[in-house]
């Protein structure tokens, strides 16, 4: 009886023995893959925004040239000169920006000569100054919490987002940003203008009627982060 017990005393032992050295394996697992998944799901999440700005940059391209292409049977929105959406004519400015140095103004973080960062982005999350930006999709698809005062607009006939969702199937729906508080903005410069500075370091502006319009998209999330210029030059 003494040399069962014994046995059966060292063998409960030897499985508490076991399961305390896998608890503090699992433990430092734990601490230690945590912060690696973290990053593997926030380079997901920049990957996927990245190609989402790709995707509706394609979608612009598209829309420029059929506009670009005369009226016919085969292109009913032809109209023979390009313009982006929300332009009723290819000069027109969408959003608060005139020039894409005026963007750059409030999407890059300052730099020193070295290019070292001073200060960050003016528009670098969504709480940023969104009112002048427009919303690709329309505000009626983003949580109104994040809109940051970002708006819908229409310069001419037809909403810029109502242009934009004509070019995605009905199941496809609007695309939307990975992140919580991200959706997708634009602004349009207008075409017919070209921007040069003089000796004096003073900004000109001249007309250019090959000059065609330009179109920043970002996500409202970090725009100073996640952009993309479409020009038509």
């Amino acid at each position: 009886m003494m040399q069962f017990f014994n046995k059966f005393k060292n063998s409960k032992g030897n499985s508490l023995a076991e399961f305390a050295v896998t608890a503090a394996m699992m433990a430092t697992l734990a601490t230690t893959a945590a912060p690696r998944f973290s990053g593997v799901g926030d380079a997901g999440k920049a990957n996927q925004t990245k190609a989402n700005l790709d995707k509706i940059g394609s979608m612009v391209n598209q829309f420029y040239m059929n506009k670009s292409a005369p009226y016919s049977d085969t292109n009913p929105s032809g109209e023979g000169q390009g313009r982006l959406p929300g332009q009723p004519k290819y000069n027109d400015q969408v959003g608060e920006y005139s020039t894409l140095e005026e963007v750059y103004d409030d999407i890059k973080p300052t730099t020193d000569q070295d290019g070292n960062i001073t200060a960050p982005a003016i528009y670098n999350r969504w709480d940023g100054p969104g009112s002048k930006w427009r919303s690709v999709f329309g505000t009626e698809n983003v949580d109104p919490d994040y809109l940051g005062g970002v708006s819908d607009e229409s310069l001419g006939s037809t909403f810029a987002h109502e242009e934009f969702m004509a070019y995605l199937s009905e199941s496809e729906g609007p695309i939307k940003s990975p992140y919580k508080q991200g959706h997708y903005i634009f602004i349009v410069i207008p075409g017919g203008k070209k921007y040069y500075y003089d000796e004096q370091d003073t900004p000109q502006e001249i007309q250019c009627n090959d000059c065609g319009p330009i179109m920043v998209i970002a996500d409202a999330y970090n725009p100073s982060k996640y952009f993309t210029v479409k020009s038509f030059n």
